[in-house]
């Protein structure tokens, strides 16, 4: 009798400590810009002032630069492939242009970089937003 209901608390617990020991699938966060081949894509992006954005490479390691060193995030800075990137506040528009005809909107330049690289790729940009 011992036997039997050792067996059945074991028959019980069982799926008790399977279920138990499975762990959520964290997933990947998702960036808002992706590099791959010298192209970021999109191309351009819009975001409000004070936003996060986040930039993946496929292919390569890339550098990005704005022609301010402090806005409208701290750079350059460098984006590795294969790994998550952190999100960079986008937090001012020094540097960058205003767009005619759509006050309070910034138009940001930025130069993208493959590591071991000399040439520029394609010069995408953001556009800011208020």
């Amino acid at each position: 009798m011992r036997t039997l209901r050792l067996f059945v608390c074991l028959l019980v617990s069982a799926p008790l400590l399977i279920l138990g020991g499975c762990k959520k699938a964290v997933k990947a966060p998702v960036c808002d810009v992706t590099m791959n081949a010298c192209t970021a894509s999109p191309y351009d992006i819009w975001v409000k002032e004070g936003a996060k954005v986040c930039w993946e490479a496929v292919d390569h390691d890339y550098t990005i630069s704005f022609s301010d060193r402090n806005e409208p995030t701290a750079n350059p800075f460098k984006v590795n492939h294969g790994a998550s990137s952190p999100g960079h506040v986008i937090k001012g528009k020094k540097g960058c242009e205003p767009i005619p005809n759509q006050p309070g909107h910034f138009y940001c330049k930025y130069s993208l970089t493959k590591d071991n690289d000399p040439s520029p790729c394609a010069d995408p940009g953001i556009h800011i937003i208020p």
